[in-house]
């Protein structure tokens, strides 16, 4: 059986091997830029998320995907990040690296309204020589594909220090081998929804209900619903469900207010549970360090005397204290 679902992928990914396929992990709650421009340098002024998610563990074959997300705010009201992006699938191999630039537009009650945009290239390689055959003069995997292209992306995000939302298209060009639907091409866009609120119901007790939707036309619509517990803003447990047909459980920790470390599975339930196995999603990230609360990301302004935002390139940023958010 483990055998038939490995060919099957490296099958599959052949046929898609130049189609468009965006990163999804299940702890997008610390790592939103890596889909969406407009969410960078929100939880520190300097920061870097790293995550891993390995599908199927112990399915040969199966997908495993990677992300490094940097972060800088340049002032009170920009940001740049560098982030790099990988996903194997099969014989299917897909990389990208881009630069990121948001630009945040503040209101009252420590709110903001972000707009963010990204640049960079895109390697897809379909290496079908690599795959394992029962025939091994097939002549339809005798040949190595491999295609470096330009994109960009696109996102808004609107934040405040109890509910966020945020929107975004990580692709906007697509490069699919012989297939006139290349290039800018909006019919084939992913689309990425993000939100959640922050309810403090205790003095060590935050609940944060969170949810991620990715949609494509012609596709059905995938999401995650994730239930975040967080005790003494140093630690959580999370319970949730991915429409896939399964369950997600995980927890993360703060760690002298500068790293934070989470671990997420995804239990399949569905009728190929015991063939695909669970998935396992580990993140680490730095900030340096991170916001004590939500409502410091809109302080750090400074105001003309017609009251409205400047900025200020000769005085600092007053220190704070840190926390986990």
């Amino acid at each position: 059986m483990s055998a038939k679902l490995t060919l099957l992928i490296c099958v599959l990914s052949a046929s898609i091997s130049f189609g468009q396929n965006t990163p999804r992990f299940s702890q997008f709650n610390f790592a939103q830029g890596v889909n969406n421009p407009a969410a960078i340098a929100i939880d520190s002024k300097i920061m870097v998320d790293m995550i891993f998610r390995n599908q199927w563990f112990g399915l040969e074959g199966a997908p495993t995907t990677g992300a490094i997300n940097a972060q800088f705010e340049l002032y009170h009201d920009m940001a740049a990040g560098l982030n790099v992006s990988y996903d194997l699938i099969g014989v299917n191999h897909a990389t990208q690296v881009s630069g990121q630039y948001a630009y945040r537009a503040y209101f009252e009650n420590d709110n903001a309204l972000i707009f963010g945009v990204s640049l960079g290239i895109d390697q897809r390689v379909n290496d079908l020589p690599s795959a394992q055959l029962t025939d091994i003069d097939d002549p339809a995997f005798a040949t190595r594909y491999s295609k470096t292209h330009f994109n960009a992306g696109f996102g808004m995000y609107y934040y405040s220090p109890k509910f966020y939302i945020g929107a975004s298209i990580p692709q906007l060009f697509q490069s699919i081998e012989s297939s006139s639907e290349s290039g800018f091409t909006p019919p084939l866009w992913h689309y990425y929804v993000s939100t959640g609120f922050y309810i403090d119901a205790g003095e060590n007790y935050r609940l944060n209900p969170n949810i991620q939707i990715k949609a494509a036309i012609n596709t059905p619509i995938q999401a995650d619903i994730i239930l975040r517990n967080t005790f003494m803003n140093a630690w959580s447990l999370n319970v949730g469900y991915r429409t896939e047909n399964s369950l997600i459980i995980g927890a993360d920790f703060l760690v002298g207010g500068r790293f934070r470390m989470g671990y997420a599975m995804n239990y399949d339930i569905g009728k190929l549970s015991k063939a695909r196995g669970m998935s396992h999603e580990l993140y680490v990230g730095i900030g340096l360090p991170y916001h004590n609360s939500r409502e410091n990301f809109a302080q750090k302004k400074y105001l003309n005397r017609k009251r409205s935002i400047k900025r200020d390139f000769h005085k600092g940023y007053k220190h704070r204290r840190w926390y986990n958010r």
